[in-house]
């Protein structure tokens, strides 16, 4: 989970190159600014954390989603709090949270292109985004998740078919 939701980040942060430096400075400038993850909701209640109650959103789920966050500079770069999620052979949900940076590019089409730094190495995603003054929200598919949740089909996120990430500026 860990990598599906820094591939939520990194989706909303890779997009198309312009040719245009100057525009790349303006949404740069339009989305520069530090954001929180305040809604992380299901297409399907889902009980993550063993209690026996379910729900859509899942920062009722599990602490660790709502440490989340990203600061967006006004330079094209990026750094992020991203949550790790794991289950064990008990289905257990453990989710250290980790630090990921790297660079981003929007495009005038709202498509937010993300190369990341991990492990020596770089990873590049788009995905697109939709930002208003105060938010940017993205939505995560299951054949995401599946990449980036080993196992994911015998767990309690099994039936998660699609997420809807939901970002608020400070």
């Amino acid at each position: 989970m860990k990598n599906v939701l820094f591939l939520c980040v990194i989706t909303l942060l890779l997009g198309s190159c312009e040719n245009d430096h100057d525009g790349r400075s303006s949404l740069h400038s339009t989305v520069a600014g530090d954001y929180m993850l305040t809604s992380l909701i299901s297409n399907v209640p889902v009980d993550l954390n063993g209690d026996g109650i379910f729900h859509l959103e899942l920062l009722l789920e599990a602490f660790c989603f709502s440490s989340m966050d990203v600061s967006f500079l006004i330079n094209g770069d990026f750094v992020s709090t991203v949550a790790e999620p794991t289950f064990d052979s008990n289905n257990n949900l453990s989710c250290p949270l980790s630090s990921q940076s790297g660079s981003y590019l929007l495009d005038e089409n709202n498509v937010l292109t993300v190369t990341a730094n991990e492990d020596g190495g770089t990873i590049t995603d788009s995905k697109q985004v939709i930002f208003t003054t105060n938010t940017f929200e993205f939505t995560v598919t299951g054949a995401e998740m599946d990449q980036y949740i080993r196992g994911r089909n015998s767990t309690p996120a099994a039936g998660i078919t699609s997420l809807m990430a939901v970002y608020t500026k400070n």
